[in-house]
């Protein structure tokens, strides 16, 4: 049996989500003890409540002694083989607890650690989804034996001096407890905790939610953590050195670590006396501690590097960290924010292509009420904007437009590339709001950014894609991508396994379930066709689509705006009878109704390109019950269900139509039911709009 110990401080608010993700364990035999550490706020009879519902769990209350306290007395009460500690305000995947187990079944191990993932509280509430998200990490496991583990641990090579996101066997804790009365106690513990085990295995499946809050980042509680963090470290060297000598270097790699995380968080220019003494402590055991880590080949290499820089200037590297982190943590966050939209792609006539008015329609409507909202657009752009959304934001027009056409000379391809270049240039040196967000991004936005800089505003970016992985220049555009990425401060993601290298990300679809909008549209009667709608450029593989469906009878409806008229002339030329091509611009009341009444979507894309990039389409059909069709790589890089093909011999009329023994039927109704779940949970526009509001601006 598994004994879970939940410490709970004043956590009303956040317990719920905590205990639930507990209960809703796959593996059944574990307790749940909740030591009350004192709290005022209502989170005690919280605690009683479930224990009134739950056999498994026990209530301890207790007077407010901290942290560390509730942990060793909640160790006392353990009655299981195992161990695991989870923080009041984190949620763990439904499987954390099997997994684990069946980890240590497999290697023999002491202790078994999982991977986390930072998470805000909205994101918390999803439970499953949550994890879903993150499967994609995998599920490797790593195995340690003698004090490989605890090596492992010091150079911060896959583990945390955390006591969440693990379990370990209980006799491990008969020689050790958490310091009490001090805080960053983790510090002084976990190393302990690896000295005791002869084996410790890692997965690397994401099965912990370590929640990130105003109420437990480190900028908050810096002041009053560092001193006692500092200590821990201090000690952690001298425990080692005298009864662990063989983990020494490591343990010298760790406390360098300890001390340039300090320095991140302590202003070099504070006049504070105990702030003073403090950062002349650490200078000194950096300067004690470096040589050993410079020549450590086991040693991470930011460590080394920093190490070796200090060697020039400690109080450079402090002055360096300490901005890098004012960056990332922000003491004053306002309140307004530009939405720049610094393409303007629209046709001959003037006319606005793709979905930017509706996804800056959607972000305005998101964020109006908390945020004063500026937006940046040319007047193709501004034109499709709705009147309520022009009366409630300062509107900024930019002077070029992006004019596209069936062949491009190259001359106006590169000077509609110069003309992107000064509405980015107009928006940053012009803007006075808080944060920059450029919502409809690509390749150029981060050659800008990694050429002239970011002019010293905070900038966060929405993306469609992952990055650079097809066509000549592909290596070359994603080391430049990568560049781009570090003058960003945060990215929403549309994709949910898009993963960056330099910038923080987070997943929010670019579209949201509003059913005010799309509700009467789910009603429609279904007609036996397939739809393929939007901007018609040479992305899609329309020429593929119609020799497919010319070989079938089933009925295929291709609108909406090409700027290539020759290429729109060529396809309706080889279209047999049951195509019909359509040149026009869809105003949303005719989008969402050809959308909405057609059995399938296709996306007619290349697999190498869309299984790394998100499709508005997509989303919509969705959320007006139209199945998606597409290559089955882009259904699985985009985790939504559909009908796959892996080419397009695949499509046939038994494929797509109706069949005696209802197969088609069968599927397609359960992925109408999955379209549902996900319209309540990954789209749900209350639970987005959260999202938003606390990641453009945090």
């Amino acid at each position: 049996m598994i004994s879970i110990i939940v410490p709970v401080y004043q956590a009303e608010k956040t317990l719920s989500e905590c205990i639930e993700s507990i209960l809703s364990q796959t593996m059944p035999d574990f307790e749940l003890i909740l030591v009350d550490d004192g709290s005022t706020d209502g989170s005690g009879d919280l605690c009683d409540s479930y224990a009134a519902k739950h056999d498994k769990i026990r209530v301890i209350h207790k007077e407010n002694k901290g942290a560390a306290a509730a942990r060793n007395t909640g160790i006392l009460e353990a009655v299981g083989e195992w161990v695991c500690f989870i923080d009041s305000d984190d949620v763990i995947a439904p499987d954390f607890l099997e997994v684990l187990i069946h980890t240590a079944d497999e290697t023999g191990a002491d202790i078994v650690s999982c991977a986390y993932v930072k998470c805000s509280r909205e994101e918390a509430r999803y439970g499953k989804a949550l994890f879903d998200q993150k499967i994609s990490a995998g599920s490797d496991t790593t195995e340690y034996r003698g004090k490989d583990g605890v090596r492992a641990l010091l150079y911060q090579k896959g583990f945390i001096s955390a006591p969440w996101g693990m379990i370990s066997k209980r006799k491990l804790w008969n020689g050790v407890s958490f310091p009490e009365g001090s805080a960053a106690e983790d510090m002084g513990t976990i190393y302990r905790l690896f000295l005791e085990a002869s084996s410790i295995a890692r997965t690397d499946r994401v099965l912990y939610g370590y929640v990130v809050s105003a109420s437990n980042t480190v900028f908050s509680t810096s002041s009053k953590r560092n001193p006692d963090y500092f200590r821990h470290s201090r000690q952690m060297i001298s425990y080692i050195k005298k009864y662990h000598p063989g983990c020494l270097r490591a343990a010298a790699s760790r406390h360098l670590s300890t001390c340039f995380q300090i320095l991140s968080e302590t202003d070099p220019e504070s006049a504070d006396a105990s702030v003073k003494s403090l950062t002349g402590k650490i200078y000194a055991d950096i300067k004690s501690v470096r040589p050993v880590v410079i020549k450590d080949p086991g040693a991470r290499v930011r460590n080394r590097g920093a190490a070796l820089l200090s060697c020039f200037s400690t109080g450079v590297v402090h002055r360096l960290l300490y901005n890098k982190y004012l960056r990332d943590f922000p003491r004053d966050k306002g309140n307004h924010i530009a939405l720049a939209e610094y393409q303007g792609r629209c046709d001959e006539a003037g006319k606005a292509v793709g979905h930017a008015p509706k996804v800056l329609a959607e972000y305005v409507r998101m964020t109006e009420q908390d945020h004063k909202i500026s937006i940046y657009a040319p007047a193709c752009i501004v034109r499709e904007i709705p009147d309520d959304i022009v009366s409630c934001s300062e509107i900024h027009h930019l002077r070029h437009e992006i004019i596209m056409k069936g062949h491009m000379p190259f001359i106006d391809r590169i000077l509609n590339k110069f003309r992107m270049f000064l509405n980015i240039r107009h928006i940053l040196h012009e803007s006075d709001a808080d944060v920059i967000w450029f919502f409809n991004v690509e390749f150029y936005l981060f050659l800008y950014l990694s050429i002239f800089g970011n002019a010293g505003k905070r900038i966060v970016v929405t993306m469609f894609i992952d990055g650079y992985h097809t066509g000549a220049l592909a290596g070359i555009k994603q080391k430049i991508f990568e560049r781009g990425q570090r003058r960003v401060s945060r990215c929403i993601s549309t994709g949910p396994s898009f993963e960056y290298k330099n910038m923080p990300s987070v997943f929010i679809p670019d579209y949201v379930c509003d059913d005010s909008i799309y509700a009467k549209y789910r009603g429609n009667l279904k007609e036996a066709c397939a739809v393929c709608l939007g901007t018609m450029d040479h992305g899609k593989e329309l020429d593929e689509l119609i020799e497919a469906f010319n070989r079938i009878s089933y009925r295929l409806v291709i609108a909406g705006r090409f700027y290539d008229k020759s290429w729109f002339e060529d396809l309706k030329a080889k279209a047999a009878d049951n195509i019909e091509i359509r040149d026009v611009y869809l105003d949303q009341e005719e989008y969402l109704s050809l959308l909405s009444h057609a059995v399938y979507a296709v996306l007619p894309y290349n697999e190498r390109k869309y299984a790394s990039q998100t499709s508005g389409v997509m989303q919509e059909a969705i959320f007006t019950d139209t199945i998606v069709l597409t290559h089955s790589d882009i259904l699985t890089g985009n985790k939504v269900p559909g009908v796959g093909y892996r080419s397009y011999k695949d499509i046939t009329d038994s494929l797509l139509g109706d069949d005696p023994d209802d197969k088609n039927g069968k599927r397609n109704r359960s992925i109408l039911e999955k379209y549902k779940e996900l319209r309540h949970s990954v789209y749900d526009k209350e639970k987005i709009k959260k999202k938003i509001n606390y990641y453009s601006t945090t």
